[in-house]
């Protein structure tokens, strides 16, 4: 394939890739078809299974860039924390922070994507750029002696994204307050830390003044 052919391939695929989004934020994935997602894009169905075999390819597709987008909106928010131990209590709140200024990326992550890929598939493909990030951050505190005594960076990292992804689809639901949601996870992660001579306890970090997740009060 030739260097321009390739190139509008990538297009027409980022193009089928952001209308679905779209349309899934919108409308929700159940009641969007392949016949309704190319007439959206305004390409064929030819166009269409050249790069997907099926719907569920395509939320694949669609779900991997907007948890590519949750990553980076936190590691830009925890960018100007200057200590490990901040960034782990910091951690939970700039999540729901993130969902709470982007509802497509929310709605997309913790509500269409499981339910169109089931919990097992959402649940594997949810463990790549997410899980790096936190063990990231548990190898760090265990380096600088700031992890609690006895817990483990790889098996303590995908407990704590559990529980941050129930966080979120607490708070994607509306069932739960926002701040308080918040609250708990820095009080989670808080646990996680080892105490040092003369230190308070950990307090639950400070979300963003106004910031709030789509639907709950905070």
């Amino acid at each position: 394939m030739s260097t321009l052919r390739q190139a509008q391939a990538q297009a027409t695929r980022r193009h089928l890739v952001e209308v679905a989004t779209d349309l899934f934020s919108r409308l929700g994935y159940s009641v969007v078809t392949t016949t309704s997602l190319t007439e959206a894009a305004g390409v064929t169905r030819g166009a269409l299974y050249h790069h997907f075999a099926n719907m569920t390819e395509v939320m694949e597709a669609v779900l991997e860039q907007a948890g590519a987008a949750l990553v980076a909106a936190t590691q830009e928010a925890l960018s100007t924390v200057t200590t490990p131990s901040e960034r782990l209590l910091r951690l939970g709140p700039a999540v729901l922070d993130a969902l709470a200024a982007d509802p497509v990326v929310q709605r997309i992550v913790f509500v269409e994507a499981p339910t169109a890929l089931g919990w097992t598939r959402w649940r594997a493909l949810d463990g790549g750029r997410s899980l790096g990030l936190i063990v990231e951050l548990l190898d760090e505190l265990h380096r600088t002696g700031r992890l609690a005594p006895g817990a483990e960076p790889r098996m303590v990292a995908p407990l704590l994204l559990g529980a941050i992804n129930e966080a979120a689809m607490f708070a994607a639901s509306g069932e739960q307050r926002a701040r308080r949601i918040a609250d708990q996870l820095s009080l989670l992660t808080g646990a996680l830390l080892a105490p040092t001579d003369g230190e308070p306890p950990a307090r639950p970090a400070r979300r963003t003044r106004g910031s709030r997740t789509k639907g709950t009060p905070s």
